[in-house]
């Protein structure tokens, strides 16, 4: 299995089975689904910790995804939508979105960089965020499941 290069060049280590569930998770891929439980317990086998206002982070020490490190992830499962979050440092978002052939600019994005979106099916939207430094992260990579 071949890693991910980071967007300083640097060639980022495979997928551990650690986080393999959670990469599976959000790739959005057609016809998929998750509970908020199966999130909960890929983010715990990934290293993240749920936090007090439901946010999840790294504790102990980070957690590689995508070639770069988790800042924070958050999931909402309701009746309108589920959604899978995952903020990212040191990742660029461009070659995530270019690696998973997501092209649409997502003029519905508030960010200075364009952000990326492609409709797996007729539920499935996959989304490929740019950097926001105010709030600390260099991509963002959300799945959301509309019923």
């Amino acid at each position: 299995m071949l890693g991910l290069v980071t967007a300083n060049g640097a060639l980022a280590a495979p997928a551990t089975t650690s986080t393999a569930a959670l990469e599976a998770l959000l790739a959005c891929k057609a016809g998929s689904d998750f509970t908020e439980a199966q999130v909960d317990q890929a983010f715990h086998a990934a290293g993240l910790t749920r936090d007090p206002g439901s946010v999840f982070e790294p504790k102990d020490k980070p957690v590689a995804l995508f070639g770069g490190t988790v800042a924070s992830a958050d999931v909402s499962v309701s009746n309108v939508h589920k959604s899978l979050h995952v903020y990212l440092n040191n990742v660029d978002h461009k070659r995530l979105a270019k690696a998973w052939s997501v092209t649409t600019v997502d003029d519905a994005a508030q960010t200075e960089e364009p952000s990326y979106i492609k409709q797996t099916d007729a539920r499935h939207t996959l989304h490929v965020g740019a950097a926001d430094d105010y709030e600390g992260y260099s991509a963002s990579v959300t799945c959301q499941i509309h019923p």
